[in-house]
Order: structure tokens, then C-alpha cells, then sequence
């Protein structure tokens, strides 16, 4: 392969051609994947992030709503009023009792929950829902720990939370803390005997005494239904993403979209980034997801624990992942892309300089063969010159040229040689003395001649040469040229991309100054719901209050809260919205930039790429100038040694008159009937 590119005039040009043309697209594709598996990599995470985030503000705002429930229904004066009737009716109770439990049957109990009962019946059929979670409602005694109140299990009632058999459960441990605190307070998911299932206590003190403490706790079971509906919203984390919730025991809170059986409560989740989220840490990493498939993987705390309105002394981890091979498939596409465009340039370039290649050494490659020809003694090849005009047609004509006193002279040798044979043969007869003493003059003449010969045919040889390589060097000049002019348009393009890349950018920031805008609105609508929603429940109460004459309202307070929901669903839907036009906005900021810096990045390697031409440009004139040189002075050699032949001649001439007048003339005569007959076989080898 090396000697084919040493020998051939056709592979090198190809080789320089695709060179040129392909060493800058191997660079710039190089560092646009490189700089674009970067911005995608950002990009992801960035939509993990907000997706994880998406995902904590729904939860907090999930459990600061259960707690404001909470605190309305404790606001209650109502309640108030009957949860001093149920502590009279249970204490008493569980006082004349031999067991120590209270018989709750007795019309002490019912009469005190003839108001209670309505109002808490109401609000589990309007919030307690399936799609809230809401279990059940207790109210416990702030002092002793006795369950007064539950709305669905009559035997829970009368237990003690201190020493009883719920000692252990998560409602014992949400009234030990609003007792000591004061507080409203929130316990983590556990097992809790009576539902069979884990369940999450929010709980908050009222009826406070004189010294601050509370008299009563309002508190509300709830199930992880909602958490789990939260959890496995698929918005924001592609086919392939998830987001997990996980507890401090490592235990997970929610489900994951892969698998047939629910992880809540049952699978843990043992990885680094869920450790560091539990630490407080935030980051991003590209690690392995839950099934050990490799992933991007974002990890943050749900921030629970530092929310004062719902007292949590634990902390939630949310995990976001996604699939490594989803998350970089663009990257992927953009390097097939580069290899398909890298591929269809070397192929317009390889048919481009082979058509070039060709048109110049098709030319010389002929003259090659004819020199060849010529070389053997075939003086009869003809050039063709062809319509040419450049230097490879000059030099075509001036090899025709040359061929043709070629020609000419050999004729007039053999024409000579001829007269010279014919004459020597006469004068042989008559020069028999003369030529014994002209013998070694004509000998040393005849070696001098035959080493000028060789000497002018090794002039004429080098001067050929040189002229083939000034003709080359001229061409080789041209073509920097055109190097030149190209790289001055490929900066000239760059800068054009540049300024569109920059008009982008600053469409795209206008955009996102907009959606602020929406933000607001969509705040202001969505407090109007909230508090069309607690007038809906407030109304609901008063009408349920009101008994018959009340039901009209009623109806009406119904349409409101449904109305209130329904504008609360509209705005989570159009922040949902905003959001996914957020990390759209953001990715295409994020790809202006790194297109401006691929853009800058490729202006400055054509402006060197430049640089690098016009030295090369320098450098070949300048060799161009010395070859002229060169061949100038073999011009001036070969002249010099047709004279020395020329003068050999005169020499020989001389000889002949000297021999004529000596007795050695027939010696001399023979031997230049030798020497005829040895120059007539000399140029019958040349066809002319």
C-alpha cells in the first residue's frame, strides 16, 4: 500500500483530498458528541430534578392539606364541646367498670356523639375518600392517653395508648408527641393492628387548659393510597424513568412502576444515592436504578422533616431515576449522524479528486510511455498536445517538439553516416600508411565524443526532470488557493449560524419571562379554590346542622366544593403543563449554548485550518521559484554542452585533414569505415 501511494500520482492526490476534507470533520464530530453527551446528561437530570421536586412539593402539599383538616375539625366548637361529653361518658364508664374498659353502649356515649357523628360523616363522604387516604378520625384524651373517638371502629374506644395493647402503634407515638410538644405532630407509615395495613397518623392538641396543656387531640389515619397515586405519575421521567419514594428504615414508601406486586412496605432500597438523600444531600449521579440496570439517577430529601407545620421528626428520600440507554439515545442518533454525513463527504470528495487526479495523471502517464518508447530507440510515436491550455499541455507540446528534431537529426546522422562510409572506403585504398599514425588520435577522439554524448543526454535528462517538477509545483500552488478561498467561506457561514443561534436564544428567554406570568395567575386561582373549599365544607356543616331546612344549602355547598376541585385539578394540570414547557425552555437554552460554543469552536479551527494553508501557500511559491531557477541553469549546461560538442566536432575534422596529408591516410581510412559502420549501427535502432 505504501509503494502504491510512493508510485502513483492518482492515489496521492486522492489521499490529500480526503485528508483535508476529513481531519476537520473527525474533530469537530469528536468534540460535538462530547459536548452534546454532556448537554443531554445535564438535560436529564435537570428534568429528574424537577420531576423529584414535582414530586415533593405534591406530597408536602398533600400532608399540610391532612393537617389543615385536621386543625379545622379540632377548630370545631362543636367538637370542643363534645369531646368533654365523651371524656365524662368514658372516664365514668371506665371507672364503675370491673374490667377497667368502658361499656360505650350506655346513652352517656351515644347522646355525646349524636353531634359528633353528622360532622364527621359528612367530611369523610366529602375528603375521607378513596383517593385521599383518610382512614378513620380519633379524638384522645391529651391527659391519660384514652382513645375517646373513632369514627369507624367503636373498639378502639376506651383503650389506653400509654399501656394498652396499642402502646407501640403510630397513634400511641402521634399523642405522646403533640402531649410533650404541645404541638401538631406527624409519625411515619407502620403496621397498625386494627386496619391490618400501615398507616400514617397526623394529629393536632386543642382545648388547652389554663397551664398550655391540651385537654384533647384531634388526630387522622391515613393510608398510603395517595402517596403511592403521587409516586407513579409518569410525568417528567420518560418511558423508561421512575421516581421512589424511600423511608429512613430504607423501606420504601410508594411503588414502582416495574413488577406486578406492590413495594410499598415491602422492598428496600439499599443504594448509595438514597443514603445520601437521607443525609439532607442533593446531587445527581450516573449509577444503577433499583433492579441494577445503569442509570441517571437523582436523589434529594422530600424535606418533611423541616416543614413546621406538620412537627415530622423523620425524613423521606425521593429518587429519580432513568434509563442510561433512553437518557443518551439522542447522543446516540447524533453520532450515527455524524458518521452518515462523514461517510457521504468522503465519498463526494473521493469522486471529486479521482475526476481531478485523473485529468492529471492520465496526461503524464502517456508521456511516461512514449519517453519509454523513445527510450528503446522508436523515434516514431506522435504527441498529442490535445486542447489543453495549462502547463500539463505546454509540456505535452514541448515533448512533441523535442521528438521531432530528434527525428530530424537522426536522419541527418544516418545520411551522414552513409557519405562517411562510401568516402572511407575510397580513400582506404590509397591511406594504408597514414592510418598506422592516425590510429590513437582517432581513438581518443572517438572516446571524448561518446563521453559528451552521454554527458548532454544526462543534461537534457535532469532538465526534463526539473521542468516536470516546476509544473507540479505551479499546480500544487493552484490548489492551496482554492484551499484558501474555502476555509474563508466556511468561517464566513459559521458566523451567519452564529447570529441565528443568538436571535434563539433570546426568543426563548422572552417565552420564559411569559410563563411567570402564568405562574401568578395560576397561584391566585388555585388559593381562590382552597378557599372556596373550606366555605364548601363550612357550609356543609351549617347545613347539616340546620337538619331538614338545611338541605338546599347543602346542595348548593356541594357544587362549590366540586367546582373548587375541579379548578384545583385544572390548575395542577396547567402548572403540570408550565413545568414540561420549563425543561423544554431550559433544554433549548441549554442547546443555544452549546451550539454557539460548537459554532466558536469551529470558527476558530477554520481560521487555523487557514493560517496553515496560507503558509503552505507561501511555501510552495517559493518552491516553485527555485525549481524555475534550476531549470534555468540546466538550460544554461545543457547549451554549454552542445558547444563542447560542437567544438569535439571541429576537433575531428582537423583530425581528417592531418590524416589526408600523411602517409598513415589508409590506417585512418579504415578506421573510419569502423567507426561508420559501428555509428550506422548505432542509428538503425531508431525507427524515425
Amino acid at each position: 500500500m505504501i509503494k502504491f501511494f510512493a508510485r502513483s500520482l492518482l492515489a496521492k492526490m486522492i489521499g490529500l483530498f480526503l485528508a483535508v476534507s476529513l481531519i476537520p470533520i473527525v474533530l469537530v464530530g469528536t468534540l460535538s458528541y462530547w459536548s452534546a453527551m454532556s448537554a443531554f446528561q445535564k438535560i436529564q437530570f435537570t428534568n429528574l430534578e424537577e420531576a423529584a421536586d414535582v414530586r415533593k412539593s405534591q406530597i408536602i402539599s398533600y400532608l399540610n392539606q391532612t393537617m389543615m383538616d385536621v386543625k379545622f375539625l379540632s377548630s370545631l366548637d362543636v367538637v370542643l364541646n363534645s369531646s368533654n361529653q365523651l371524656r365524662s361518658a368514658v372516664v365514668e364508664n371506665s371507672g364503675n367498670s370491673r374490667d377497667g374498659n368502658p361499656d360505650i353502649r350506655n346513652d352517656d356515649y351515644s347522646n355525646a356523639c349524636k353531634d359528633l357523628n353528622p360532622i364527621f360523616k359528612r367530611f369523610m363522604e366529602v375528603l375521607g375518600n378513596e383517593s385521599s387516604g383518610y382512614d378513620d378520625i380519633y379524638i384522645i384524651d391529651g391527659v391519660s392517653g384514652m382513645v375517646l373517638y373513632s369514627f369507624k371502629r367503636r373498639q378502639e374506644v376506651g383503650t389506653s395508648l400509654k399501656n394498652g395493647p396499642l402502646r407501640e402503634s403510630g397513634l400511641a407515638k402521634v399523642w405522646d408527641r403533640v402531649s410533650r410538644t404541645r404541638k401538631p405532630a406527624t409519625v411515619d407509615f407502620s403496621s397498625f393492628a386494627l386496619s391490618g395495613a400501615p398507616e400514617m397518623f397526623l394529629a393536632t392538641p386543642y382545648g388547652l387548659d389554663t397551664t398550655g396543656n391540651p385537654n384533647f387531640i384531634m388526630t387522622i389515619g391515613i393510608k398510603p393510597n395517595k402517596i403511592i397515586k403521587i409516586m407513579k405519575t409518569a410525568i417528567g421521567v420518560g418511558e423508561t424513568g421512575e421516581t421512589r419514594l424511600v423511608g429512613q428504615d430504607r423501606i420504601m414508601r410508594s411503588d414502582t412502576r416495574s413488577g406486578s406486586e406492590s413495594a410499598f412496605f415491602r422492598k428496600r432500597d439499599e443504594m448509595k444515592p438514597a443514603g445520601l438523600a437521607l443525609k439532607g444531600e442533593t446531587g445527581g449521579v450516573v449509577g444503577e436504578d433499583i433492579t441494577g440496570e445503569p442509570s441517571l439517577v437523582f436523589y434529594m430529601p422530600a424535606g418533611i422533616s423541616k416543614d413546621e407545620n406538620l412537627g415530622a421528626d423523620f425524613e423521606w428520600a425521593i429518587i429519580s431515576d432513568i434509563d442510561l440507554k433512553e437518557a443518551l439515545a439522542s447522543t446516540v442518533d447524533l453520532v450515527w449522524r455524524i458518521v452518515f454525513i462523514g461517510l457521504t463527504i468522503a465519498l463526494i470528495v473521493a469522486i471529486l479528486a479521482f475526476l481531478a487526479a485523473r485529468g492529471l495523471s492520465k496526461p503524464i502517464r502517456m508521456m511516461s510511455e512514449q519517453a519509454s518508447r523513445i527510450s528503446e530507440g522508436d523515434l516514431t510515436v506522435e504527441m498529442t498536445a490535445g486542447k489543453r491550455k495549462d502547463e500539463i499541455g505546454q509540456l505535452s507540446e514541448s515533448f512533441s517538439t523535442m521528438v521531432e528534431n530528434l527525428r530530424q537529426q537522426t536522419r541527418e546522422i544516418l545520411d551522414g553516416v552513409n557519405i562517411l562510409m562510401s568516402s572511407s572506403t575510397e580513400i582506404s585504398a590509397t591511406s594504408s600508411e597514414l592510418a598506422a599514425s592516425a590510429s590513437e588520435t582517432s581513438s581518443a577522439v572517438s572516446e571524448t565524443t561518446t563521453t559528451v554524448e552521454e554527458l548532454k543526454q544526462t543534461v537534457s535528462l535532469s532538465s526534463e526532470k526539473a521542468k516536470s517538477v516546476a509544473d507540479r509545483s505551479h499546480l500544487t500552488f493552484q490548489i492551496a488557493q482554492g484551499g484558501k478561498k474555502s476555509t474563508e467561506e466556511t468561517i464566513s457561514r459559521m458566523n451567519l449560524i452564529k447570529s441565528q443561534m443568538e436571535s434563539i436564544g433570546e426568543t426563548v428567554v422572552r417565552l420564559s419571562e411569559q410563563s411567570l406570568s402564568i405562574e401568578e395567575i395560576i397561584t391566585a386561582v388555585k388559593d381562590l379554590a382552597e378557599q372556596s373549599k373550606l366555605l364548601a365544607v363550612n357550609a356543609s356543616i351549617e347545613a347539616a346542622r340546620a337538619g331538614e331546612q338545611g338541605k338546599g344549602f347543602a346542595v348548593v355547598a356541594q357544587e362549590i366544593k366540586s367546582l373548587a376541585d375541579q379548578s384545583r385539578q385544572a390548575t395542577d394540570q396547567v402548572r403540570t403543563i408550565l413545568d414540561e414547557i420549563r425543561a423544554s425552555i431550559s433544554a433549548v437554552v441549554m442547546a443555544t449554548e452549546q451550539g454557539n460554543r460548537a459554532v466558536d469552536a469551529g470558527s476558530k479551527q477554520s481560521r487555523e485550518a487557514g493560517a496553515a494553508i496560507d503558509e503552505v501557500t507561501k511555501s510552495v511559491h517559493e518552491a516553485a521559484q527555485a525549481l524555475t531557477v534550476v531549470v534555468a541553469s540546466s538550460e544554461q549546461q545543457s547549451v554549454g554542452v552542445e558547444q563542447v560538442s560542437e567544438a569535439m566536432d571541429s576537433i575531428d575534422q582537423a583530425m581528417r585533414q592531418n590524416v589526408e596529408g600523411t602517409r598513415q591516410l589508409e590506417t585512418a581510412a579504415r578506421n573510419l569505415e569502423l567507426l561508420g559502420q559501428r555509428l550506422k549501427d548505432f542509428v538503425n535502432k531508431f525507427k524515425v
